[in-house]
């Protein structure tokens, strides 16, 4: 039901302002007046942007999906159950955002139009699938499909992150490590050769220079780092800098490959649950390329969308020198053969997510040694370094 802000004039001659609920704003001031108020202006509230982007962690999304699916199937009502749900959440973003779904399905607005308020939580793709489930009469289902797809992309993200965790930390060491040799142990040990005037080895200079250099510049050097990383933020947000630097990214080695993969997997995953939800191909494929998360394949898919609506199959709709991994159009056109696409969708997301995993613990495997090595080259240099003048410097005393 539609919120409104009403100003009143009180009996006693007092203005006031309040939100109040009603099917339309002249409803609204009938109730006013019956209520001995007099209403000075009424308009619709404007709702509140902390409010609409309130959001869930996807575990609590996924278990709330899952619970509102378990009452569905058990012949409940859609605002019974969201009433229930509302009821049995503890105080917080949830039994927030149930409290508001459950007054309008009450008011007479379909569940997936309620959900679109939290355009964070709900996102087109999301609503469509839930509209999708409505349409059919089959939410249950459709529910549980969304449930599983965000349980698997969350899944995803974290084996992701998870793996990253350990070579990010090592790579913070080494270059902690570099910082705190160049600008406080070396100029200590500098300070003493420079007293014993000592003719010293090409290493130590080397070291000696980079650390004044350090020193003397890292200002300058900060700000320049600083520059340059905004200056590619700003440029990654126009959509011929973003298409560069995804360009960019789809052809580093073994890098490249695990993005390829991570993003067909995020292209299969929505157009095939939009899809099994009914979804017209070409909004799925719409909505499919939007959410890939890499600008040049989702170009390609844009531009496979305009053949298939041309009357192409999706498998030879894509360019002929896609940036896709090759198992995607035989199996597209073995589904579309078979008049399976669904599935074929659905073995695409998993192949291509198992690859993506594989590639990046084998550049995981590879990046972990190599860090390990940096870092005893680092240290190595540094001591030998030191040592060398020491050992110039013993070798030259006589013994007495």
């Amino acid at each position: 039901m539609p919120s409104f802000t009403a100003t009143v004039i009180d009996p006693l001659g007092r203005r006031r302002s309040f939100v109040d609920d009603a099917p339309d704003a002249a409803q609204l001031r009938q109730r006013l007046r019956a209520r001995n108020l007099w209403p000075v202006r009424v308009e619709p509230a404007r709702p509140s942007r902390r409010l609409v982007r309130l959001r869930l962690s996807t575990r609590d999304f996924v278990e709330l999906l899952n619970q509102l699916e378990l009452q569905l199937r058990a012949g409940i009502t859609a605002d019974a159950a969201l009433t229930q749900l509302a009821l049995d959440a503890p105080p917080g973003p949830t039994r927030t955002m149930l409290e508001r779904i459950e007054r309008e399905v009450r008011s007479g607005q379909p569940i997936h139009e309620a959900c679109r308020f939290f355009e964070k939580q709900f996102p087109a793709h999301v609503a469509a699938i839930i509209a999708a489930g409505e349409a059919s009469a089959q939410l249950p289902a459709a529910l549980r499909a969304l449930a599983r797809h965000l349980t698997e992309m969350d899944e995803l993200r974290r084996t992701a992150q998870r793996a990253l965790l350990y070579p990010a930390i090592v790579f913070t060491a080494v270059i902690g490590l570099a910082v705190f040799l160049l600008t406080v142990v070396i100029p200590q040990f500098a300070e003493v050769f420079s007293s014993l005037s000592l003719r010293l080895p090409a290493a130590t200079v080397f070291l000696i220079n980079a650390s004044a250099l350090v020193r003397a510049s890292w200002l300058p050097a900060a700000l320049t780092a600083a520059g340059l990383m905004v200056a590619l933020w700003l440029g990654a947000r126009t959509p011929r800098g973003r298409r560069w630097r995804d360009q960019v990214l789809l052809h580093l080695p073994l890098a490249g490959d695990i993005i390829r993969h991570l993003a067909t997997a995020r292209f299969a995953a929505h157009v095939g649950l939009l899809h099994e939800a009914g979804i017209p191909v070409l909004d799925a494929l719409r909505t499919g390329a939007d959410l890939t998360g890499q600008a040049v394949l989702a170009g390609q898919l844009r531009a496979a969308r305009e053949a298939v609506a041309a009357g192409q199959a999706l498998s030879a709709a894509l360019p002929k020198n896609h940036d896709f991994p090759s198992f995607v159009v035989p199996t597209l056109r073995a589904g579309e053969t078979s008049g399976q696409l669904g599935d074929a969708l659905r073995h695409i997301e998993t192949y291509a997510a198992s690859r993506a995993k594989e590639r990046l613990l084998t550049a995981l495997a590879l990046l972990e040694p190599a860090l390990i090595v940096l870092l005893t080259a680092i240290v190595g240099f540094a001591a030998l370094s030191f040592f060398l003048p020491l050992m110039q410097l013993l070798g030259g005393l006589n013994p007495r």
